[in-house]
């Protein structure tokens, strides 16, 4: 799975904060800071993994976005990349 890691850091560089949870072939991401939630799955995950995947989104208060707002897209690695959005609190 492709996740955009910086290769090196300053020292005077913010520590950011972010959450991985991750089964085999499924990634959670959650970067409250630079506002990016999304899930990376991989061509060969298990499709109770993902399952549980949306499930501890949605425990964060996650939903994924509507495919009519916001495609889901190939990688390089052909996983594909779900984007998410805050629950909305109506």
């Amino acid at each position: 799975m492709t996740h955009d890691w910086p290769v090196a850091a300053t020292e005077d560089e913010a520590i950011r904060t972010v959450e991985l949870v991750s089964l085999p072939g499924v990634t959670l991401h959650v970067d409250h800071d630079d506002w990016d939630y999304h899930i990376t799955v991989s061509p060969d995950h298990a499709p109770g993994h993902l399952r549980r995947i949306i499930a501890a989104a949605q425990s964060r208060g996650l939903d994924l976005l509507d495919q009519d707002a916001c495609v889901p897209v190939l990688l390089a690695d052909d996983s594909v990349r779900l984007y998410l959005q805050l629950q909305s609190t109506s």
